[in-house]
């Protein structure tokens, strides 16, 4: 099986590359001037771009060729459904290795999505959802904690205190995320925006 990694030298591209079957054999493209032809020659794509650049691609060749995907929303994906697999790494570069878990969305993919996915991962273990049920949880996890971590920044200051830390924590999210796969994963998930609202409601409640 020869298998593409469109977006191989980005955070997620380079987790992918350590992790996936060594075995089989790879074309890397990091540059959207490569994409086709590394696409038309392999058997499977994994693509580990941002959201809008999925689309297009997978626009252009999801009739054409398997394609998989990795984004952390899924709605937009919708119209492509049983023509691809849609997957979630639940790991970055430094939790690759340990956390050998990855969400499929079993009603997004093709019917024989398994065969697939065990010969590009042998030792990780997949978790099936459904695309709302998978946007709903990433609104919570992951759009909330994001938005947070866009909007908020406080001096630094000398003192160790559980809120503190905890605060620098979520403002540090950002320093080791795609800050365009952020807003977009709070911009284009349809759960996010009651909990959005919601949170603006509590706090307009303390300007009075």
């Amino acid at each position: 099986m020869i298998v593409s990694i469109i977006g191989s030298d980005g955070r997620l591209g380079t987790s992918l590359k350590k992790v996936m079957n060594n075995r089989l054999d790879y074309v890397y493209c990091n540059s959207k001037h490569c994409d086709e032809e590394a696409i038309m020659e392999s058997d499977v794509s994994v693509l580990a771009v941002p959201i809008t650049e999925t689309i297009k691609i997978l626009d252009r060749y999801y009739t054409k060729k398997l394609i998989i995907e990795t984004c952390s929303i899924k709605t937009p994906f919708r119209k492509y459904k049983g023509h691809f697999i849609s997957i979630h790494p639940l790991f970055g570069p430094i939790s690759c290795e340990k956390r050998k878990k990855i969400l499929v969305i079993k009603d997004l993919s093709i019917p024989n999505y398994g065969s697939v996915l065990d010969e590009l991962f042998p030792s990780y273990e997949f978790l099936e959802m459904d695309l709302e049920e998978h946007d709903k949880i990433m609104a919570i996890a992951q759009a909330i904690p994001y938005l947070l971590s866009l909007s908020v920044n406080v001096p630094e200051i000398n003192i160790d205190m559980n809120s503190y830390n905890a605060l620098k924590a979520l403002i540090n999210l950002r320093e080791n995320e795609n800050p365009d796969i952020m807003i977009d994963s709070i911009k284009l998930n349809p759960f996010a925006k009651p909990l959005i609202r919601k949170l603006l409601k509590n706090i307009s409640q303390f300007e009075k």
